[in-house]
């Protein structure tokens, strides 16, 4: 099928084929004749690179550019939420696009006037509980990675948000998915035509590496036939042409005596690149100080100074460069990169920018990489298909495994991509291909009965004015994938109506009607666990009647820590369980609860608790990120993603000690402030200022320059050795000292 012949708009196909697409391809094709078009709703599920995009632009075309109707584009991610929002804002340019993933008690303000909306579901779940007006203009939900309603942190919430949004409104979806292997009972529950294709633009073979050799398994490929299972010389099955295609052997060079590096050198000499994924973050680290060797010598000169100044940005993301800063920006400077949660945000984005400019040769990642961003290599490398699970090492799901082999092949760039998967010990290459290659992705699976996420939307349900009674709400749950996968939701009716009690006792929900109190409607749309702000209340609530001396900083960060949204707590190692022990007990007179007697099973939770409270204080103590991680394990990424949820909180416990006129507001506001700079009190004054952080506050500080009034009085020059010259300007200009700078320059003249 034609693009020119498409009923869109000409701008749209002149677009299309500027790009070089001139024919739907066969996964696009069956979508229009499905009525994609007419407004039907669809599951797409076809491998990563398909073009499902595209189905969701011409989807936005008919509902929002012809239709005059909003288009809402639901990713799992932030980063995933950016990238969408540059591509619809090339595509749609006389379209007013906006992306809402902010901090999640923003009512949306803008999205009135938006166009398309690209948010996370999370964001999209707290919009609703404010009852927007404008959600009445939508035309389009488009889900992308649909798939991931099997997951136990975001699945329960996009669940919910589909559920309310299907019943409330009238509208096209269209639920975006990798291949899996229950597409039609997903499609059965939206009522939605199913386009399922195995199309991929770029071929894409699957091998399996041990030691010096790579064996390919073609499609046709039989387990049984390598396996000898029931095979014998001679039989029948030898000479059946049905039994399957050989494995295809490409051997590689030994030259470093460990596969992934063999791999790597191979993927160099054809002027390739590659991602290999690790099962945790130090082994995304060492593997990438590992590949160095190879990927420093295929540089040129000119590679080599853009990535040196890759390097030099990666290094000064933070005031005072930790040893894993430094770590990533050797490895860049040398053409080869980790990339993990554990990096500042700017960092895995300066990675990302470099792989995909080909200045970078291999990225080692963790699966989260997989998941996230569109960032494809012609080589995929699975150095490790197990992991640590807390019961030990377990194979990974083959969805996951999906997920990575999907990154391998660039349409631009490869008519093929490779997936290789390291066979580390003998026999393991059949099991290989029999769980992977050759295995089906795991069945779409609600996680919708655990009760964190009951509490949660159970009182978002009733506090919006959606379910006005028991019967409703058993209703809408009745209307789940849960209940549509298990045919009736007997099995958490009572685990429903148990919650409604909680909620009751926490005085969130009314005694005798299903309705929220005021407090129970703010508690809904701060967006945290019921369970979090209980918790936070009563321990506000004992803190207010303490004396003074028995009130802490660690007794409101033992607070945050005792939170749901504050997990994973940090773990206490056996060597470490006496210290946090008498940590536990140290603290004891400042913690605004019971502490659990060290034969109670709760006990440890506690000690993780206080373990976590603890590098929190180390943070707002100006403890340098290089200590907390040696101290405590935590990089300076994962440093930042828990300080954002405690700053999510303690704006909670504000709203809450407002709410239950209470005096401690400005005390948590104090705190807020440290929290996110990472400060002690002295330094509130300075970090108010636009650039001014925790290093630059410190060295002010430290300086005697320590108020609006002290940067005044300190000369620019002074300022400057501090600071630097553009920073100095800025800090004067912000107190009111714009002119300096010309009686400077007439100085200077004369």
């Amino acid at each position: 099928m034609k693009v020119e012949n498409l009923d869109i708009p000409g701008e749209f196909v002149e677009k299309y084929t500027d790009k070089g697409i001139t024919d739907l391809n066969p996964p696009q094709e069956q979508a229009v004749d499905k009525g994609l078009f007419d407004g039907e709703d669809m599951v797409v599920a076809s491998p990563t690179a398909s073009g499902k995009t595209l189905i969701a632009e011409m989807a936005a075309i008919e509902q929002t550019v012809k239709n005059d109707q909003k288009t809402v584009y639901i990713v799992p991610l932030k980063a995933l939420a950016s990238e969408k929002y540059e591509d619809f804002s090339e595509r749609f340019p006389d379209q007013n696009v906006r992306i809402s993933v902010g901090d999640l008690d923003e009512e949306g303000a803008g999205l009135e006037t938006a166009d398309i909306v690209i948010a996370t579901s999370e964001k999209l779940d707290s919009l609703l509980r404010h009852n927007p007006s404008w959600i009445h203009e939508i035309g389009l939900v488009v889900v992308d990675e649909i798939h991931l309603l099997t997951s136990p942190n975001r699945g329960p919430t996009l669940e919910v948000t589909i559920t309310r949004l299907r019943d409330l409104l009238d509208f096209q979806f269209l639920g975006l998915s990798a291949t899996i292997s229950n597409s039609g009972e997903l499609a059965e529950w939206l009522d939605a035509e199913l386009v399922e294709s195995d199309y991929r633009p770029v071929e894409l073979e699957h091998g399996v590496a041990a030691g010096d050799e790579i064996d390919f398994v073609p499609e046709d490929y039989s387990t049984a036939k390598e396996e000898k299972i029931g095979f014998q010389k001679g039989s029948e099955l030898e000479d059946d042409e049905d039994a399957g295609g050989e494995l295809r052997n490409y051997p590689v060079k030994n030259g470093y005596g460990k596969a992934v590096m063999n791999i790597t050198e191979d993927t160099m000499q054809k002027d390739k690149q590659a991602i290999v994924f690790c099962n945790s973050r130090k082994g995304a680290e060492k593997n990438s100080d590992r590949l160095t060797e190879i990927t420093g010598e295929d540089l040129s000169r000119k590679e080599k100074k853009e990535l040196e100044d890759y390097a030099r940005k990666i290094r000064n993301v933070l005031g005072s460069p930790t040893s894993q800063c430094e770590r990533l920006a050797e490895n860049v400077a040398e053409g080869a990169a980790f990339h993990h949660a554990g990096l500042l945000s700017k960092q895995r984005s300066l990675v990302e920018e470099a792989f995909r400019k080909g200045l970078l040769r291999t990225v080692s990642a963790t699966p989260t990489l997989a998941a996230g961003i569109n960032l494809p290599a012609y080589r995929v490398i699975i150095r490790d298909i197990k992991r640590y699970t807390g019961d030990g090492m377990e194979f990974i799901p083959v969805l996951e495994y999906e997920q990575m082999t999907g990154r391998a092949g660039r349409p631009e760039y490869d008519d093929h991509g490779e997936a290789i998967t390291v066979a580390k010990q003998p026999g393991m290459q059949e099991k290989i291909i029999d769980r992977y290659i050759m295995g089906t992705a795991e069945r779409i699976q609600s996680k919708l009965a655990v009760e964190p996420v009951l509490r949660m939307h159970t009182l978002s349900l009733v506090a919006s004015g959606y379910c006005t009674s028991m019967e409703g709400l058993l209703e809408f749950y009745s209307k789940t994938f849960y209940a549509h996968q298990f045919q009736d939701i007997g099995s958490v009716e009572q685990k429903i109506r148990g919650v409604v009690e909680t909620l009751r006792e926490y005085d969130f929900l009314q005694e005798n009607i299903l309705e929220a109190t005021k407090l129970g409607r703010r508690v809904s749309e701060l967006y945290i666990d019921p369970e979090s702000a209980h918790i936070m209340l009563e321990s506000l609530r004992n803190a207010e009647e303490r004396e003074e001396e028995r009130i802490d900083t660690i007794s409101y960060l033992f607070m945050l820590s005792r939170t749901t949204e504050m997990q994973p707590l940090l773990r206490v190692g056996k060597n470490e369980y006496e210290e946090m022990q008498k940590a536990l007990m140290d603290g004891e007179k400042y913690i605004l609860e019971s502490v659990p007697e060290e034969f109670d099973p709760a006990h440890e939770k506690f000690m993780e608790v206080m373990k976590t409270s603890l590098m929190m204080q180390g943070w707002i103590s100006e403890v340098d990120e290089e200590k907390l991680m040696d101290e405590y394990g935590v990089a300076p990424g994962a440093v930042r993603a828990k300080m954002r949820n405690a700053d999510w909180l303690v704006y909670a416990a504000k709203e809450l000690v407002r709410l239950d006129e209470l005096d401690q507001d400005s005390e948590l506001e104090k705190l807020r402030l440290r929290l996110k700079h990472g400060i002690r009190e002295e330094l509130l004054n300075l970090v108010k200022y636009d650039q001014i952080g925790r290093v630059r506050a410190r060295k002010l500080h430290d300086h005697g320059v320590r108020d609006q009034e002290g940067i005044r009085e300190a000369s620019f020059e002074k300022l400057k050795k501090l600071i630097g010259d553009s920073t100095a300007r800025k800090l004067k200009k912000q107190v009111g000292e714009e002119n300096i700078f010309d009686r400077e320059n007439i100085t200077d003249y004369f």
